[in-house]
């Protein structure tokens, strides 16, 4: 299924599925999380746990990773991430 993100919502982004799932993004600042040298650093929040995380490298053409943080028993998961990380802007 396909991740539109709706837009700024209170400090980040909301990630709505047409089944009606939706995921938090906020972005963090990476100063004080020992990711100093990222450019861009977003977690994903699902039902007020964390899920995933999503960090971009600061360099001309940034090479993003995302990561699962969830357990296997939530509505979501890798495939969900990706598709996320694929329609931020980056």
């Amino acid at each position: 299924m396909a991740w539109e993100i709706k837009g700024w919502i209170c400090g980040g982004y909301v990630a709505a599925r047409g089944d009606g799932e939706m995921v938090f993004i906020y972005r963090r600042p990476d100063w004080g999380t020992g990711m100093s040298g990222v450019r861009a650093f977003y977690e994903l929040r699902s039902r007020g746990s964390i899920v995933g995380r999503i960090t971009a490298e600061n360099s001309w053409r940034p090479q993003v990773k995302a990561e699962w943080l969830a357990e296997t028993d939530r509505p979501l998961n890798e495939a969900d991430l990706i598709e996320i990380a694929g329609a931020l802007k980056f």
